[in-house]
């Protein structure tokens, strides 16, 4: 993985991008949650001020069925996550409309009939493409469901936003961020780390790319969360936040 990610970052051609946190673009369209005192809806029905999201379909016979306006798949993986031999699905969903506006990622199961249910919606395993400022954050992004039931998704880039990995899996009948890995670049260095957010172990790869031999030296780190990060609740980026990286 680590070398995929280098890789990717020697030959991608991007100006460095900038992070932000994505809101809800204004839209009457979609069906909505309230939020209580974090929103308002004019005469006409326009939302503002974020703290609404969007309702999708709870049943379906395909991915396309649980899209609603003005949202449209950009992103879709199949394979199988939970403990059974159907195949599942997982779509990513942008506003056709909006490409700041923050993306809902779906986890649909799918049934004995055929059918598909809406088991988990995350507003949080993605954030917006585009920063308010019209910077694209990532130059690449997928999502994949591997073999061993893992829930993957790989954004990549260049600068400060450098490449980072999130690995979901079905513990206990939730789906749950179970490792992050991050890849950065920087002057005469660069430095990947692994963590496991189920054992609370980070381990660290860091390079010196002056010399060339390119000597490499790693460190090992033990942590603890306070509780479980979920698919649904949890924003990676915020978990690594509380993660130990800023002295290695």
């Amino acid at each position: 993985m680590k070398q995929t990610l280098l890789l990717f970052l020697i030959i991608i051609l991007a100006g460095s991008c900038k992070k932000e946190t994505a809101k809800v673009s204004e839209n009457p369209k979609p069906v909505i949650n309230n939020v209580p005192d974090s929103s308002s809806v004019d005469e006409e029905g326009e939302i503002f001020d974020s703290g609404v999201l969007a309702v999708f379909p709870k049943t379906g016979k395909k991915a396309q069925d649980f899209v609603i306006e003005p949202y449209e798949i950009q992103l879709e993986a199949e394979g199988f996550l939970n403990d059974d031999q159907l195949k599942d699905v997982v779509i990513v969903l942008k506003n056709k409309d909006d490409d700041k506006d923050i993306r809902a990622t779906l986890v649909l199961i799918k049934q004995k009939t055929g059918d598909y249910i809406l088991q988990e919606t995350s507003w949080h395993a993605l954030n917006a493409e585009y920063s308010y400022e019209g910077y694209k954050t990532y130059e690449y992004e997928n999502i994949s469901i591997d073999k061993d039931r893992i829930l993957r998704v790989t954004l990549q880039g260049i600068g400060p936003s450098g490449a980072r990995e999130t690995e979901y899996k079905y513990i206990n009948n939730e789906l749950v961020l179970s490792k992050i890995h991050t890849f950065n670049m920087g002057a005469g260095s660069q430095i990947s780390v692994d963590y496991d957010l189920i054992s609370g172990v980070a381990q660290m790869e860091l390079i010196n790319t002056m010399v060339d031999s390119m000597p490499s030296t790693t460190e090992k780190k033990n942590f603890k969360l306070k509780r479980t990060q979920l698919f649904v609740d949890d924003n990676p980026d915020r978990v690594l936040n509380d993660l130990p990286h800023a002295d290695w």
